[in-house]
């Protein structure tokens, strides 16, 4: 069973290997289709036809009485304690923000890979929703930060890794980055080298070119 298993792989391979030259134009077609749509919700957000006339009930969280003003602030006692540690993190999230920006500027020019347009990843449209009070929506925009932050720097180590060691795992992984799934197998040397070159050709990320970058 085992060597039906790595029959059907090799054929599988052979089969992705045929449709190589194919890839290019789907990611370029992809990358079109994005495009486009980003620039409709773009439009749509500007004019403030979209977000601002969703008519939704606001959530009303628990209050604090203090002389007689109601105060909307949470209650819950975990959400007290925890607050210096969530609102904490805005410290090393800045150092890590500064640390991989600048990585990102230097090493990516000297390598030739493509920056990551920041303004693919550093969205705050959430805090438009009228539905949130200001305090829900200062937490929104904190959060939004560090997530984007997240995934802005996911990016940027998935096209360094790509650059560097673009070799797959034996083992299957989850929720991998975005360059993950052009890695190649580590099984023929010679091969992997061939491909690993080719790797280094970044041409098929045509939306996050060097001249569009934090400009």
């Amino acid at each position: 069973m085992k060597n039906d298993l790595l029959t059907r792989l090799n054929k599988i391979r052979e089969e992705v290997a045929k449709n190589y030259k194919v890839m290019p134009k789907l990611v370029e077609l992809q990358a079109e289709a994005k495009k486009a749509f980003d620039e409709q919700i773009n439009h749509l957000l500007q004019e403030n036809k979209l977000i601002r006339k969703i008519k939704v009930p606001k959530f009303n969280l628990p209050i604090w009485v203090h002389k007689g003003k109601k105060i909307r602030i949470p209650i819950n006692w975990r959400y007290l304690i925890s607050t210096p540690f969530i609102y904490g993190m805005i410290i090393p999230s800045l150092i890590w923000h500064s640390a991989i920006e600048l990585y990102h500027q230097i090493c990516f020019r000297l390598y030739g890979i493509p920056l990551v347009d920041f303004r693919e990843y550093f969205i705050y449209d959430r805090k438009l929703l009228s539905m949130l009070n200001i305090f829900e929506k200062i937490n929104c925009i904190y959060c939004s930060y560090v997530n984007n932050l997240i995934r802005y720097s996911a990016e940027i180590g998935g096209r360094t890794e790509r650059y560097w060691c673009p070799i797959k795992y034996y083992r299957r992984i989850n929720n991998a980055h975005s360059q993950y799934s052009k890695f190649v197998d580590g099984e023929n040397i010679e091969e992997m080298r061939e491909q690993w070159e080719e790797l280094r050709d970044f041409s098929d990320l045509t939306t996050d070119q060097p001249s569009k970058s934090n400009s």
